[in-house]
């Protein structure tokens, strides 16, 4: 039992090593929420109007509010297939501890937005029309060291 403990011990201040010397290359920054999308065959204009007057305006107004620090939309010019995303939205946040507690943050934002929570819901329903969800990632944005 005290060599497994020792194992452990070991292990543990090894990961933490690592991770100390993947640092000497680079300083943290925010975190990245990124959500790739493929429109649906003839939804892409559609989608895009979605983002546009959801998206963009909810997100506008959580940066004004500080819940998020920036936010953005790609599209993707070099599709591998059918298979793969077209459009991603992204959203900026301080850090990993600002995603504690952003649903009841982004809450109020998308209440007054669309009015009730009904008309939320309902909107929500109407983007399965539009697009499907490829994925979604969570990356810190890391700054490089001189």
């Amino acid at each position: 039992m005290k060599k497994r403990s020792i194992l452990v011990l070991v292990a543990c201040l090894l990961g933490f090593a690592a991770h100390a010397l993947a640092q000497e290359h680079y300083t943290e920054g925010p975190v990245w929420r990124v959500n790739y999308l493929s429109s649906k065959p003839g939804k892409f204009n559609d989608s895009l109007k979605d983002i546009r007057e959801h998206f963009s305006k909810i997100n506008t107004e959580a940066k004004a509010q500080g819940v998020v620090l920036d936010y953005k939309v790609f599209l993707n010019q070099t599709s591998t297939g059918a298979t793969d995303w077209n459009i991603a939205t992204a959203v900026l946040y301080k850090g990993y501890g600002a995603l504690d507690g952003l649903a009841g943050k982004m809450d109020s934002i998308t209440l007054k937005h669309y009015g009730s929570a009904e008309a939320r819901t309902q909107a929500g329903t109407k983007r399965a029309d539009l697009w499907t969800p490829v994925s979604s990632a969570l990356g810190r944005e890391i700054m490089m060291k001189p």
